[in-house]
């Protein structure tokens, strides 16, 4: 007898619509009548093959004795109408490939290594209970409500909407895309099998394609025993190279080349979610996407006390920050200095320009890039030894950019400049219409810039040629960009006259482009705007020059709080956990509570602030203009 939506199977179980058909079984939408909640029901069709339902009930075994969070539980096994059937936990946030493409944003790479990391651990407990799984697909690990994967093994049965979007895409179906080498040429398999697999699974997340395609199964399989991996960072340069390191380790031909077990991947994962909060804290504004969101600030921002302070070799102003990586601090000065200072207050180095250091500088695990008024974008290594330098014909003052092997910086004459970052060759340079001191961001393969003039413009980050621009007024101060959804972000741009526009962004044809509705809200300041805006999930911060702060919806625009400082305010907002900080030209510091605008805490210093301070490693690193770097945790 055919089942159809209305059906109750013993009594118990209310059938809604089917969620995924294979070979031998079906799954449903169900309600537990018993319990009022809804569940996954997988029921054997009517006529199977004996081995077919001793696969079911295998099947039923195996998922009984795993008990860990990232594999997927059995609520229930029953027959009814002569059909076996188990129920399990209803997952609705679809498959693990939804978390990619990776973008230019903090969060959708923690996103991404949580993931990568609970996943890890779950296939370790598997592989613990001596079992290998198999069949690793993004249709076997499906995420939950709370965004984190679980491990399913539904054998021939493919969850629909997973079908549909890999029949829009014009991917073959089925595993051959995720088969480890010896599983392609039969000589067995094991747990090694497993990693490669989810190798493919989270490469394919990450790059939004999987590490092979071809017009046949045949031909999928030939390339995993044959073809060297495309780098992932070729297809999405979004990927950080320690991130892009894991996926091809884990997709290497031999498996004692591949890490050594699942757990040991899940500590890889565990150190690159660290590496990525340094690596972000690094960068202005907390990375290419220019968020203003530092991870790793103060616990108990109420309970900050000044621990030491330094004097720097000079003033220090806008719109210099000051910028952090694995206990080092980089901080620009007008004396045409950039010093480099521990987090513990000692002077590492001093790094020499011919002109004033305004401009943000980049740290590297080895070295730092930092621009000056003279027109010279350098590299150098930590002890302060010049690797490279590359001349402009006008000043440097936005923070340069690291894109892929380029970096890219802008000149007050109007240029964006795209160089090798291992060499400092030109790679392309394109003219704005206007003066710029905003800093370049990146996202959905484009680089964005806002110049004086009062335009935006979007380049092709790879090529540099123009995508297309937009007015939006002047603007001094770097936007901000915070994701939606799978391909579309809002771009705040604060104008110099206090005009905050949320621009609707959407990836087309692999680059970001302004989508149908392009301009989400606007909000009127009604003040001039010199320091970025920062923006967190749903909330937005702007600050006007006057000393007001104001923290806007991120969906419509809508005033949260205000709140008004006694100084001038150039210094951009700083998001750190569930707070924001901020400075004034009078010496103000302040930590406000993200959502409500509460102070729970506040400093007064002598000196001003005109630098974007730095929230990293539990600490806030504040760099005053008369050249006075004080840490306070």
């Amino acid at each position: 007898m055919p089942l159809s939506a209305g059906q109750t199977l013993t009594g118990r179980y209310l059938l809604h619509e089917m969620i995924g058909e294979g070979g031998s079984a079906l799954v449903y939408r169900a309600t537990d009548l018993h319990l009022g909640r809804d569940v996954a029901l997988k029921v054997l069709h009517e006529q199977v093959h004996f081995l077919d339902r001793e696969r079911f009930l295998r099947e039923v075994r195996i998922l009984a004795r795993l008990s860990h969070p990232g594999v997927v539980a059995i609520h229930d096994l029953g027959q009814d109408l002569g059909r076996d059937f188990f129920t399990m936990p209803l997952l609705t946030g679809g498959p693990i490939s939804l978390l990619g493409p990776l973008e230019d944003a903090p969060g959708s790479l923690e996103r991404f290594l949580t993931a990568a990391a609970f996943v890890s651990k779950a296939l370790a407990h598997i592989h613990d209970e001596g079992l290998v799984h198999r069949d690793l697909t993004p249709g076997n690990v499906l995420l939950g409500a709370d965004g984190l994967p679980r491990i399913m093994d539904f054998g021939l049965v493919s969850m629909s909407e997973h079908t549909r979007h890999l029949t829009r895409s014009g991917v073959t179906l089925g595993t051959p895309q995720y088969m480890a080498p010896e599983q392609a040429r039969g000589s067995g398999v094991g747990p090694s099998s497993d990693l490669y697999a989810l190798g493919a699974v989270l490469y394919r997340v990450a790059c939004g394609s999987p590490p092979f395609v071809g017009d046949n199964d045949q031909s999928v399989l030939f390339q995993h025993v044959y073809e060297h991996v495309p780098d992932p960072r070729e297809l999405n340069p979004a990927i950080p190279d320690h991130v892009a390191t894991i996926l091809l380790h884990l997709l290497a031909k031999k498996p004692e080349n591949r890490p050594p077990h699942a757990r040991a991947l899940a500590e890889l994962w565990v150190q690159a979610r660290f590496e990525a909060r340094a690596g972000a804290s690094a960068q202005y504004r907390g990375g290419r996407s220019r968020s203003g969101v530092h991870l790793g600030g103060p616990a108990w921002p109420s309970e900050l006390r000044e621990r030491w302070n330094i004097s720097l070799p000079g003033e220090v102003t806008w719109p210099s920050a000051v910028v952090g990586h694995q206990g080092l601090l980089a901080v620009g000065t007008r004396s045409g200095q950039l010093a480099l200072v521990s987090s513990s207050g000692d002077l590492h180095a001093t790094l020499g320009a011919n002109d004033e250091v305004t401009a943000p500088a980049t740290l590297l695990g080895n070295g730092v890039i930092y621009g000056a008024w003279d027109g010279a974008l350098r590299r150098a290594s930590l002890d302060g030894s010049l690797i490279w330098t590359h001349q402009t014909r006008a000043e440097l003052t936005g923070a340069p950019t690291l894109w892929g092997d380029r970096v890219l910086v802008t000149s007050r004459d109007g240029h964006l400049h795209a160089v090798n970052a291992q060499t400092g060759e030109l790679a392309w340079a394109y003219r704005t219409d206007g003066p710029i001191a905003a800093s370049p961001l990146i996202w959905g393969g484009a680089a964005l810039i806002a110049d004086e003039n009062g335009w935006l413009h979007a380049l092709d980050a790879l090529t540099g040629s123009q995508l297309w621009k937009v007015e939006v007024g002047v603007t001094h101060a770097t936007p901000a960009l915070s994701p939606l959804g799978r391909g579309e972000a809002a771009l705040i741009v604060a104008t110099w006259k206090g005009e905050v526009h949320a621009l609707h962004l959407q990836i087309k044809a692999g680059r970001a482009a302004l989508a149908s509705d392009a301009v989400l809200w606007s909000y009127d300041l009604e003040d001039e705007v010199w320091a970025a805006p920062a923006v967190q999930e749903d909330v937005v911060v702007v600050a006007g020059w006057g000393g007001q702060v104001r923290a806007l919806t991120l969906a419509g625009g809508d005033d949260i709080w205000m709140h008004q400082l006694g100084g001038r305010v150039t210094a951009s907002p700083v998001i750190s956990g569930s707070y924001v900080y901020l400075a004034s030209e009078l010496g103000e510091l302040s930590a406000l509570g993200l959502h409500s605008g509460r102070s729970v805490w506040s400093q007064r210093e002598a000196q001003g602030v005109q630098a974007t301070p730095l929230a990293d490693g539990g600490s806030l690193y504040v760099a005053f203009m008369d050249g006075t770097l004080r840490a306070y945790r």
